[in-house]
């Protein structure tokens, strides 16, 4: 059943969404639909994507986030692996090798802000830790690299961060399998020299007990100055999944300005801060089974709104998943591993809801339809074109069921 509309909630219809199937791989699709559940664009290249026969896990499979440029440009980060930049018709203007993942955000001037990650040795009481450090790598236009800021540098400059960071590798090495220094090398190192990416992400990933992904960042925001004062306009809010924790840092002084959720947030992902200076966070909820929307005063560290289902746990999305703020002052929540994109008011209701399933290619299931689901404008949709074989080959495999009456207990299957 389609959802009504009161006329206010109709002038909505400049908003379009856009996401990357989990389960295109190896024929990755980015999909742009309408509020009619109408896919009106879509992109595919199978540029950097692992062979099929090397059996590759989920997380390296397809596209992780996609992220649409004022000019109708998408940037695609091919999970541990690349950058995309791709024009309207899906052919490449660059390809950017490095291991990305996640996140990315554009700067007013052009530079695109990637999430990557590079394994390091650090000392540790005497010996030594091989951790997965995430950095924020900043790239021209033209997707030439211009800097790299190290995310574990930064946050161990703060003495209780230095302390969680220090808690969480400890509690990692308690009962894992942990890599030698000289291993790690040696899957660095190869005929061809030194190999960074999936490959070795890979390896040591698939220890037991993941003792080297301490971090795990999944959120990059751009910030304006704060109206107090607590940050900058150029520090990035980030989110630290394994340590549930969120962070303003200031990449140039090397310095954390502000972090929050050790206790509340569990597995959290997509902070974005507001206007007047609250912070939106989807806390996944891992560890209490259920998910929901936060919104952070930074001032006084307090809850100042969240959005829960009822009942609490009928909405849970353990992985992937976010929220962002409409500007229509609604939220879009993406409930990743039940395919949904959900409009919900401040005072709870639920004005739009879309399930996205896709045809599978292969035996493989992923663990969620999509990573996030992103709100596009009008005016950038505009500039995409018409028909591409792309679309042609998403409206065959997607379904996109617009419901007002979805409950929040339903899965998707794929």
């Amino acid at each position: 059943m389609a959802p009504s509309h009161t006329s206010a909630e109709s002038s909505r219809s400049d908003t379009f969404f856009l996401f990357s199937p989990s389960a295109s791989y190896p024929h990755p699709l980015a999909c742009l639909i309408d509020r009619q559940g109408q896919v009106v664009h879509a992109w595919s290249s199978t540029l950097g994507q692992p062979d099929p026969a090397t059996d590759p896990p989920t997380y390296l499979r397809g596209w992780n986030h996609v992220e649409l440029a004022a000019d109708g440009s998408l940037f695609v980060t091919v999970p541990l692996h690349a950058l995309l930049k791709l024009r309207p018709d899906s052919t490449p203007v660059w390809r950017a090798e490095l291991p990305a993942h996640h996140d990315l955000a554009i700067s007013p001037d052009g530079d695109i802000y990637v999430l990557t990650e590079e394994p390091r040795v650090i000392p540790w009481h005497g010996s030594e830790h091989v951790l997965l450090d995430n950095t924020v790598t900043i790239l021209n236009k033209d997707g030439q690299m211009r800097a790299a800021h190290s995310l574990y540098d930064i946050l161990t400059s703060d003495p209780v961060l230095e302390t969680l960071i220090a808690q969480q590798v400890e509690r990692r090495r308690a009962d894992a399998v942990l890599p030698e220094p000289a291993a790690l090398e040696h899957q660095l190192s190869g005929a061809e020299g030194r190999r960074v990416g999936r490959d070795v992400s890979r390896f040591l990933r698939d220890l037991p007990g993941s003792p080297c992904d301490v971090l795990h960042a999944n959120t990059l925001e751009l910030l304006h100055d704060h109206p107090q004062g607590l940050w900058k306009r150029g520090d990035v809010l980030v989110s630290l999944r394994n340590l549930d924790l969120i962070a303003v840092l200031d990449l140039q002084g090397r310095a954390v300005r502000w972090f929050w959720g050790p206790g509340e947030l569990s597995g959290q992902h997509q902070p974005s801060a507001r206007p007047g200076g609250t912070v939106l966070v989807f806390d996944n909820g891992q560890s209490a089974g259920r998910s929901r929307v936060l919104e952070i005063d930074p001032v006084t560290n307090r809850i100042v709104w969240q959005f829960t289902a009822h009942p609490p746990e009928s909405l849970f999305c353990a992985l992937a998943g976010g929220c962002e703020e409409l500007p229509n002052g609604n939220i879009l929540i993406s409930d990743a591993q039940s395919g949904r994109g959900i409009e919900v008011t401040r005072e709870g209701r639920t004005t739009w809801a879309v399930r996205i399933s896709t045809r599978r290619t292969s035996a493989t299931t992923s663990r969620a339809e999509f990573y996030r689901m992103v709100a596009v404008p009008a005016a950038t949709a505009a500039l995409l074109g018409g028909e591409t074989s792309a679309r042609d080959i998403a409206r065959s495999r997607l379904r996109c069921e617009l419901r007002d009456d979805l409950p929040f207990t339903l899965r998707s299957t794929l």
